[in-house]
């Protein structure tokens, strides 16, 4: 459940929290960004039923960038230190246990067996084609609106070698195709991992004597 590894000193905004009370709450809501040129990661509020001083509610930042993904951290306990006793001071939060889901989202990928080199690579091409298709969605959402909102007004003063349409079309293969090969990919990755590694080549076969 803890979110930081034991040892690890302490950031300086921690440092305050230390001396900090301790409570335990549950994440009660996660609010999405709306739509923007780059989307950041959600913002979780949590709600503890602090003894003796009623419900406190605090505002943190997912730790799980990918947008919509606090959706599914709704509902799971935390722990975190305040400083205050103001019950709707958003900020006076430090999380200190996150739910496992985020511990193990957030543990560096560390494969270990005959299969792991593999498995880094594969994991390498599901997080390039992540970005492929995050890329291609944002520029699709600009090449349509250039194209028909703006009848191609919006690329005028491009170099005349530049194609919209062409743009158009390799930006929304790139946002459809994408996921497939994210999940291609990922799948072999674990395929790597559970598979162990057979050495190519004929096999040598001995003959007993006699």
């Amino acid at each position: 459940m803890s979110f930081r590894r034991p040892g690890k000193p302490a950031r300086p905004r921690e440092e305050r929290f230390t001396e900090g009370h301790f409570a335990v709450g549950m994440i009660e809501d996660s609010i999405e960004e709306g739509p923007g040129e780059v989307q950041g990661p959600d913002t979780l509020i949590i709600s503890a039923d602090v003894q003796g001083r009623g419900v406190f509610r605090r505002r943190v930042t997912c730790p799980l960038s990918m947008p919509g993904s606090g959706r599914g951290l709704v509902g799971q306990p935390v722990g975190f230190r305040h400083i205050t006793e103001d019950p709707d001071d958003v900020d006076d939060v430090l999380v200190v246990r996150w739910p496992n889901k985020v511990r193990k989202a957030l543990e560096p990928f560390r494969p270990e067996g005959p299969g792991a080199g593999r498995a880094r690579a594969w994991r390498r091409l599901a997080q390039c084609s992540a970005v492929v298709t995050a890329g291609g969605i944002l520029l699709t959402a600009v090449m349509l609106i250039g194209v028909v909102f703006t009848a191609g007004e919006l690329f005028a003063d491009l170099p005349a070698w530049f194609r919209p349409g062409a743009v158009l079309a390799a930006s929304a293969g790139a946002a459809v195709l994408g996921p497939f090969a994210f999940a291609f990919c990922d799948s072999r990755k674990t395929t790597a991992l559970s598979s162990p590694f057979r050495p190519r080549g004929p096999a040598v076969v001995r003959e007993a004597d006699g």
